[in-house]
């Protein structure tokens, strides 16, 4: 018999969201484990192609790959999204963004 308390916690709201990748991301070329994220937020991995590539292997995040992350409290999926959606915008570039010449 399942008592109440754990009826209680058997089931916890979590926000999984999945964010693509595009060129001008901030997070390109980045070590997976390297983002900073909201307090109570963390990655699971990404998706490249058809792979799921966990968090563990620390994969570099590359244009077109897809992070997917847990927000433990679903209040802050928004702000989860917001960073992990940060982009350079189009007239700002790091400056090792373009190769040399």
């Amino acid at each position: 018999m399942i008592s109440s308390a754990q009826q209680k916690n058997a089931f916890m709201p979590l926000g999984l969201i999945s964010v693509k990748i595009w060129g001008n991301s901030c997070h390109c070329g980045k070590a997976l484990t390297s983002l900073s994220l909201p307090n109570e937020c963390v990655i699971i991995g990404l998706v490249r192609d058809t792979q799921v590539i966990l968090v563990n292997a620390e994969p570099i995040i590359c244009d077109g790959d897809y992070i997917l992350a847990v927000a433990l409290n679903p209040a802050l999926v928004p702000m989860l999204k917001l960073a992990l959606n940060k982009r350079y915008s189009s007239h700002c570039f790091p400056q090792d963004y373009f190769p040399k010449s």
